[in-house]
């Protein structure tokens, strides 16, 4: 099976990462727009599901960094949904309770303690204490009734390595910016 064009898939790739070194560098709302365009040349490559869902955790991440934390619910719930609708296989579960991971954050950033509660309860169930550490600590915090501030929440995130674009994780020489229209590149014109 030869790829007519092999480099289909290194373009979104690379803008991706493109995205991933402004959000380390906390500029999130330009690392949105190279997620986004990621995406759409990821779905026009057919690239596998697997880049779509890397992607979205990149977009998630960004969403959270700038507190936007209803779309974070929104976004990572109505994937949440189409994994569990996709199948009930160890993967899916894994999957699912990945993104409802983010739901939980969210909503205990958001100060909606008690669903948090229930999201991190539905992690556990899905994924394990094991499958899904961050939220097995968080859940036992919650029912000893400690009180989780900003800090100590971002302190168990980086412990429990929450973020997928760290420093350690970004390839700056993997990187393309987008220095003309991505449609040229990919249709000649």
């Amino acid at each position: 099976m030869n790829d007519p064009n092999p480099d289909r898939h290194r373009l979104h790739m690379g803008i991706a990462e493109a995205g991933k070194l402004l959000a380390v560098n906390g500029r999130h709302k330009e690392a949105l727009n190279r997620y986004r365009e990621a995406l759409r040349l990821a779905h026009s490559a057919q690239a596998p599901q697997l880049f779509g869902r890397h992607y979205l955790q990149c977009v998630l991440e960004s969403l959270e960094h700038l507190s936007d934390h209803v779309n974070v619910q929104d976004l990572a719930g109505r994937a949440a949904d189409a994994a569990a609708e996709a199948g009930d296989t160890p993967f899916h579960r894994r999957d699912r309770a990945s993104l409802l991971e983010r739901v939980g954050v969210a909503q205990l950033k958001a100060g909606l303690r008690a669903e948090a509660e229930a999201t991190l309860q539905q992690v556990i169930e899905l994924a394990g204490p094991e499958g899904q550490p961050l939220s097995a600590l968080l859940l036992d915090w919650m029912k000893r009734g400690f009180e989780i501030s900003p800090g100590r929440l971002a302190e168990a995130q980086r412990r429990h390595a929450y973020w997928a674009v760290r420093p350690d994780t970004v390839d700056a020489t993997r990187a393309i910016d987008v220095p003309v229209s991505s449609r040229e590149i990919f249709h000649g014109g």
